[in-house]
């Protein structure tokens, strides 16, 4: 782990951002921790989205349960209850 003033931050944040390829960064603030920069590319993304949104992930869990339970709908049905809803 790297850290990096948040002064350093402001005057260079390519470079900084760079490093993250390498390692996560710890940004500090007046010689105390202050946040965390980790790296993120298209393929992490999602699973951070879940992993920092406990909401979304139960809203995810609670549709797959329907979905298990229920059984799921067809295409064109769906695009019928779209259409219905926007009236």
């Amino acid at each position: 782990m790297n850290f990096v003033t948040l002064r350093e931050l402001k005057i260079n944040p390519s470079k900084v951002l760079d490093r993250l390829a390498e390692e996560d960064i710890v940004v500090t603030r007046r010689g105390k921790p202050a946040a965390a920069l980790v790296y993120l590319d298209e393929d992490l993304l999602d699973e951070f989205v879940l992993a920092h949104h406990p909401k979304l992930l139960k809203e995810v869990e609670a549709a797959r349960a329907e979905y298990e339970e229920k059984g799921g709908i067809d295409h064109e049905a769906m695009k019928r209850r779209i259409e219905r809803r926007r009236g």
